[in-house]
């Protein structure tokens, strides 16, 4: 009986989640308690733009759930 090979591919979405999980414990983002948007989303919307290759701006306008670029962009200057 054959073993199944293992998937060696790597799902966009896990290592999304990975890059995301790994921002979040090395650098903590204090956002304050009245800030709707999550240290996680930042991460997510950052991780996103710099692995496709492109801007804060475009991951923003093309995914429906990010918040706006310049809520992204003022938070992380806020706090690098």
């Amino acid at each position: 009986m054959q073993q199944p090979e293992a998937d060696s591919e790597i799902e966009e979405e896990h290592l999304l989640n990975f890059v995301v999980n790994s921002l979040d414990e090395e650098l903590a983002i204090d956002l304050g308690d009245d800030v709707k948007v999550t240290t996680e989303t930042l991460y997510e919307v950052l991780a996103g733009a710099s692995a496709g290759g492109t801007s804060i701006n475009h991951v923003c306008e093309t995914t429906g759930d990010s918040p706006h670029a310049n809520t992204v962009r003022g938070h992380l200057t806020e706090q690098f």
